[in-house]
C-alpha cells in the first residue's frame, strides 16, 4: 500500500496589503486542538496539565500553548506553531480525562491591528470591545457579521478563529468595514 501525506494549505491566499485602515492579515498555520472535559474530571485535568483552565470568557497562556476558553467544560488550545504531534501530546497529557479532537485544520485565524481596528470591529461585533469591558485575558464567541468566530486580544490588536470555510467571506468583510 502506497503511504499518502496530507499537507495542510492555507484557506486562502489574501491579496497582498489590505487597503483600509486596518491591517487585516492571515496568520501563519498553527496547532489546534479542541480540549472537552470529561464529566468530574476537571481538577485531574488541569493538574495533568499544569495550569488552572480559563474560565467562562477568559483565557491564559501556559507555555507555548494558549488556552482559550470555548463553552462549558471546553477549550482551544492553539500552539504557538504548527506541531504535527499537538493533539497526540495532548491526548496522551490527558488520556481518561478529556476527549482531545484536532482543529488545525478546521479554523483559520485571522489578525486585525491599526488605529481602526476598533472601528472596524464595531461594524461587524456585537460585543463592546473596549479594554474596560474587553481586558487582555478575555476571549469571546460572537458573530462577525454572520460568522461565527472565537475573538480575543493579542499584543497587535485582536486575532479571531473561524471555521476554514468562512476564512475568505470573514477576510472581505474585514477589509470592508475597514473603510471609515
Amino acid at each position: 500500500m502506497v503511504e499518502t501525506e496530507l499537507l495542510a494549505i492555507r484557506a486562502f491566499a489574501p491579496a497582498g496589503s489590505t487597503p483600509g485602515n486596518a491591517a487585516i492579515t492571515l496568520q501563519p498555520q498553527r496547532s489546534i486542538a479542541r480540549i472537552a472535559a470529561f464529566k468530574d474530571s476537571l481538577p485531574p485535568l488541569q493538574s495533568a496539565l499544569g495550569l488552572t483552565l480559563p474560565g467562562p470568557n477568559q483565557q491564559a497562556r501556559h507555555k507555548a500553548t494558549l488556552y482559550l476558553w470555548s463553552g462549558p467544560e471546553n477549550w482551544l488550545a492553539l500552539a504557538d506553531r504548527d506541531d504535527p504531534n499537538f493533539d497526540l501530546k495532548l491526548a496522551q497529557t490527558c488520556s481518561g480525562l478529556a476527549a482531545i479532537t484536532d482543529q488545525s485544520d478546521g479554523r483559520t485565524i485571522l489578525q486585525i491591528s491599526g488605529p481602526a481596528a476598533h472601528t472596524t470591529l464595531a461594524k461587524l461585533i456585537p460585543i463592546d470591545l473596549h479594554p474596560s469591558a474587553f481586558p487582555p485575558d478575555a476571549t469571546a464567541l460572537t458573530l462577525a457579521g454572520h460568522i461565527a468566530i472565537q475573538i480575543w486580544p493579542c499584543t497587535d490588536g485582536f486575532e479571531l478563529a473561524c471555521f476554514r470555510s468562512y476564512a475568505e467571506t470573514l477576510y472581505e468583510a474585514l477589509i470592508e468595514a475597514s473603510y471609515v
